[in-house]
């Protein structure tokens, strides 16, 4: 018997203008599904996403840094990816979702609609947008006993996220993260700022909870068709609330750590459906020299998407 597989969606940060262009014009059941998508949620966001992404004409990255097209084409692009994938014959044994991604795994696990996802999304980036101060992200390459050898350096921001031994995010103000970042540059510590202008995982969203999980009631929950592995919780969760949402975007994210407790009895092979493949090159860097687990992405930021998905379709037969 093979490995299973598990699916894995991205969250903000993976974004980039274009994403999947390639899919799109050449694709049919890629283009299908992304118009299907739009159609739903050109009426919630005011104009048509697919334009938002793909129209030449458009500043790159003008309007494409806004959440309120970001969110949903996200969602929209990775759904769009499983559909294909399973027109290929590839199904996931389980899904994973970090951080925003966490709505995607929920849909292609039949746990939500699809629609009740996009319509979070959505709704999620117009209050982030209204209700949040706007903040930044820096992905720090070191590892995380700095932050408690420099509490000055670190004392105004707060810990989003950690990906591998090496690799790790910080959320605060735009000031405070531009500050740390000079004082990390003059210590000779790589970092890189993320596209994403809001304090996800960070106190600095608390006033949203009540508003969101308002919305979050309106949703109408299955049990996962799909076994879904939690990305906050570390393991596989039996069923989704509006308290397990709320919590998904307001804690910090341990990749990690999920990844670490689901190789320990097993080997897998991960599939990631982001746009840029930075979960795939994640677990490269945290899975043990013994594990016969392995990682493939579909895609990636450097277009070329249907020979990646030639690729990805070698590499999986491969290592299945």
């Amino acid at each position: 018997m093979g490995k299973k597989q598990i699916f894995m969606f991205s969250g903000q940060g993976s974004q980039y203008y274009q994403m999947g262009k390639e899919l799109y014009q050449n694709h049919q059941l890629f283009k299908q599904s992304m118009d299907e998508c739009n159609a739903f949620v050109a009426p919630l966001i005011g104009m048509s996403l697919t334009e938002v992404i793909y129209n030449p004409k458009v500043e790159k990255g003008a309007i494409f840094d806004r959440l309120l097209y970001t969110n949903p084409a996200l969602l929209s692009i990775q759904y769009s990816l499983v559909r294909v994938l399973k027109d290929m014959g590839v199904y996931p044994d389980f899904v994973m979702g970090y951080s925003l991604g966490e709505v995607t795994a929920a849909i292609v696990s039949e746990a939500i609609s699809l629609e009740d996802g996009l319509k979070l999304v959505v709704d999620m980036a117009h209050l982030a947008e209204e209700e949040t101060p706007q903040a930044r992200m820096l992905a720090i390459m070191a590892e995380k006993i700095i932050v408690v050898q420099n509490p000055d350096l670190f004392s105004k921001c707060w810990l989003t996220a950690t990906n591998f031994t090496e690799n790790f995010v910080i959320s605060g103000l735009p000031h405070d993260i531009q500050s740390l970042q000079n004082d990390l540059k003059e210590e000779g510590i790589t970092t890189q700022k993320l596209p994403v202008n809001y304090g996800f995982h960070t106190p600095l969203i608390e006033g949203l909870e009540h508003r969101f999980k308002k919305i979050l009631s309106e949703i109408s929950y299955s049990g996962p068709v799909i076994p879904i592995i939690s990305s906050r919780q570390n393991e596989v969760v039996a069923s989704l609330t509006d308290e397990y949402f709320w919590e998904v975007i307001r804690y910090p994210v341990n990749f990690q750590k999920t990844i670490e407790n689901t190789v320990k009895n097993e080997d897998f092979v991960f599939i990631d459906l982001g746009p840029s493949g930075s979960l795939a090159t994640s677990i490269k860097y945290i899975l043990p020299p013994s594990s016969n687990s392995v990682a493939l992405q579909v895609m990636n930021q450097y277009g070329k998407n249907l020979h990646m998905l030639e690729k990805f379709g070698d590499n999986l037969l491969v290592n299945s």
